[in-house]
This record gives structure tokens, sequence and C-alpha cells, in this order.
């Protein structure tokens, strides 16, 4: 391909990419908990804002580089996830010029096209999260570990080291990254270099100077990353089993609902697929065109290196979901995904060397994607905070009814206004969340009235011991005075 037509392919795949993670979803799409929690983090001086990172369960990395770019482009949903669209953004130029350089021009254009329509890729460019950072830095971490592994330069391994630091300091998935890594590079040695299995164990020294280099800072954040772990709570996350791969697959490329929280099912589609068989369609295709190429003696390497970090970590979670360590949640694997990207288009142009193959598969992908079933996104919580913050709906305090939605309004209007009451279980103590805390909480109907006007926002008006009327509603929230 001449270079002006490549130039014109990148930049028409880069500004599809830019304009389908731009529009009203960045500004008016609710905060779910977990982005909630990072705007009430971001708003807090320097200073409270570590104390709450410390007394959370994530590392600090994605809100250290989140509020200098919030304080230039304002602590508004737009403000804030535009950070995460930026690296979205970064990624597709990313992917394209590791995906040019591992296999070719063509490999590096697919692999583009895919991230920039990916309804997954394009979500987490649209969240106040650490996802799309995540998955940036681990995918310069895999390309300086393949680097490495080819060339056993110094250099390499080093910046191996440095962006695999980063990774931790942005999600503490990477742990495992990391031991799938060392996995990848013992078979690696033992099946590319010929080298018996306990010499390949051994790996070699620039190896572990690379470690060492994550180790600087695994160091550094130890005396915070022990608390982290001791009170992580991941009761919520299942068990996890092989036939949950094709739902990954499945998620990665074709998304799940937007602002869910949990462990979500994938997109729906309006004909052909349920929830897992594309993905399994997918995975099928993907072990046919593995075991070709290996016949074939294509691109072993890099076939080899991006299936052992994206598939070998999933099942690699899968294992230890039965060891009573459940981390199997698709946006934690983010960086996996942007590496089946990769791989899927690597697959492509190099068993198909025809042009119109590629071009042929970048079209059936984005006419899967038209035939989802409609994407949406819920605004209640902004609306009625718009309300609320304009004075329509005039009330000396707002109350929700569980600390989730008490996080995402304490996002939207001031705390001082603001109360909840945890209907599930009222007495429940919350001293342990870093954004809920007691001090605002209602245990008792009592308490209610006490209060000298307010509005509940529930998904229902008939509570035993108040009389309430709905006086405006938002979807299935409805809000509610005192008669």
């Amino acid at each position: 391909m001449k270079k002006t037509i490549i130039g014109l392919f990148i930049t028409v795949i880069i500004l599809t990419g830019l304009v389908l993670r731009l529009g009203p979803v960045l500004e008016q799409r609710d905060y779910w908990y977990d982005e909630a929690f990072t705007g009430i983090l971001l708003r807090q001086p320097w200073g409270e804002m570590n104390q709450m990172i410390f007394d959370d369960v994530h590392p600090p990395l994605y809100y250290w580089l989140v509020k200098p770019w919030a304080s230039v482009f304002g602590y508004t949903s737009f403000g804030i996830r535009s950070f995460s669209t930026f690296m979205g953004i970064l990624t597709i130029f990313s992917v394209y010029w590791i995906g040019k350089r591992m296999f070719n021009e063509r490999s590096g254009l697919l692999a583009a096209v895919i991230t920039a329509v990916s309804p997954f890729a394009i979500q987490y460019s649209q969240e106040a999260r650490m996802y799309s950072l995540f998955g940036l830095l681990m995918i310069w971490a895999t390309w300086f570990f393949y680097r490495a592994l080819k060339h056993n330069e110094w250099r390499d391994w080093a910046l191996w080291g440095i962006f695999g630091g980063l990774s931790f300091c942005t999600h503490y998935l990477s742990v495992f990254f990391f031991v799938i890594f060392f996995l990848t590079a013992v078979f690696y040695e033992y099946i590319f270099s010929k080298r018996s299995l306990l010499k390949a164990l051994l790996i070699g020294k620039q190896f572990w100077k690379g470690v060492g280099v994550i180790a600087i800072f695994f160091v550094a954040w130890l005396p915070y990353f022990i608390p982290h772990m001791m009170k992580g709570n991941l009761g919520w996350i299942g068990v996890s089993y092989l036939s949950d791969v094709p739902k990954a697959l499945q998620i990665f490329l074709f998304g799940h609902p937007l602002g869910a929280g949990g462990v979500p099912d994938a997109n729906s589609f309006k004909y052909f697929f349920d929830e897992s068989s594309a993905g399994l369609l997918v995975l099928v295709i993907m072990i046919i065109w593995s075991v070709a190429a290996w016949k074939k003696k294509i691109k072993r390497e890099e076939f080899f290196i991006l299936g052992a970090l994206s598939l070998g970590t999933l099942v690699f979670m899968i294992v230890l979901s039965h060891f009573n360590l459940k981390l199997y949640v698709s946006r934690y694997f983010m960086p996996a995904a942007i590496m089946i990207y990769l791989l899927l288009a690597g697959m492509t142009v190099i068993m198909f060397k025809k042009v119109w193959v590629w071009l042929a598969v970048a079209a059936v992908f984005v006419f899967l994607i038209l035939t989802l079933k409609p994407i949406t996104y819920n605004s209640q919580w902004y609306r009625v905070s718009q309300l609320v913050k304009s004075g329509v709906i005039e009330s000396d305090y707002t109350i929700t009814t569980s600390p989730f939605d008490y996080t995402t309004m304490r996002y939207y209007i001031s705390q001082e206004r603001l109360k909840y009451h945890h209907k599930a279980n009222p007495r429940e103590d919350f001293s342990g969340w870093v954004v809920v805390g007691n001090e605002n909480r209602l245990q008792t109907i009592e308490e209610i009235k006490a209060l000298k006007s307010y509005i509940i926002i529930d998904r229902t008006c008939n509570w035993e011991g108040l009389e309430l009327k709905e006086i405006n509603s938002f979807g299935e929230l409805k809000v509610c005075q005192e008669i």
C-alpha cells in the first residue's frame, strides 16, 4: 500500500473511533457506583484524594492522571470521562502500530478497525474508570515483551518492566498477567529456543532484570497493596468455567449493556446468535487458524505470545476461581480484549493474503455490530440531579434508598443536602465504604419524618409509615414527596 493511502486509512479509522466515542453519552449517561466513586474522589484536594485512595482497594495511577486532566477539562461527566476517550484513541493507533510490526500493514489496519468500532472498546473509552488506561499500558508491555523475547535486549526488557509496573499501578489484575508473562517466556524458550524445560524455567538474566523493574513499582506500593488485598470484597463474583470463554470473546467484540456493574452478559443480537454463540464461533475459527498457521510455520511466535497472554490469562483466572480467587469479570480483561483484536487481525491477514479478505472481515464485523439490539443507556439520575440542582424540585434534603444510589447522587449534588435510608437493611454499617460512611445514614422512618422537607428517590412511592406522592418520574425512578 502507498503511504498516502495508508495515512488516509488510519486517519479515517481514528476519526471514526473518535466520533463513536463522543456524543451525549459522555455527559448524560448516569454514573454507576464505580464511576461516581471516581468523580467524588477527584473533586477532593490532593491530600484527601490520596487518603481515599489508600482507604480504597484500587491502585492510584489512573486517579493521579485524571485529576490534572479534569482540572483542565472540568469535573463534569464529560471532563472526567474524556480522559478514557483519549486513552481509547491512543489505543486505536497503538494496535495499528504494533500490528503493523508484529504482522504487516494490513493486519495493523484491521486491528485498528476492530478496536475503533468494537462496542466493548468504545464503552470503556466512555467510562470514568481505569480500564481504557489499563488496556493501553498493558498492550505496550506486551509489545516490548515480544521484542525482548525475540531479541533479548536489555532496553526491551526494561521497557516491558516499566509498562508492566505502570499497569500494576493502574489495576491489580496485572499481577495475574505477570504470571502468564512468566509462563509464556518459559514455554517460548522451550518451544522456539529448543532449550530443556529446566533451562527454560531459568529463562535468563535479562528477563529477571525486567522483573526487577516491575518489582520497584510493586515494592513502592506494597504498604498499600497488602491492606487493599485484605479489604477487597469480591463475594459478588461467582465461579467461572471454560464455557465462559466464548461469552468473554463475544463481550470483547460486541460489548455488554452500558453502565453495567457486576458480571454482565453480552449485548443481544436481533438475529443469529445468543449470548455466547458468536464468541464460540470466533473461538473455533481462531483454533482452526492457529493449527493451520502452526503447520505452515507462519508467524508461530506472534500467535503463540498473543494467544498465551489473552486466552491463557482467561483460562488461568477460570482455574483460580475454583480455588476461591474469583476475579473473572470482562472489564478486568481489557488488555486481553485488545490482544484478541490484534490476534484476529493477524490471523486473518496472514492466512488470507488478498486485500479484499481483510476488508470483507471488517465489513462483516461492522454488519454484525449493526445487527445488535439497540444499545441504550440510562440518564435517570442525571436528569433528577439537574432538577434538584436547578431548584425546580424544592427540598432541603434528597434521600436515596441504597448505598449505591447514594454514591451516584453524591457525585451529582452536594453531600450536605443528601441522605440515605438503606431499605434492605436500615442499620447496616457502611463505615468501611470510602464514599458512603454512616454520617448521612437514616436508620428509621422517624428520622426521615424529622427532616423539615425532603424528597425520596425510589422505584416506588408506596412506603410503609410515610404518606408520599409521586411528583415526577424518570424511567424506573420515582421522585416522591411527603403529602
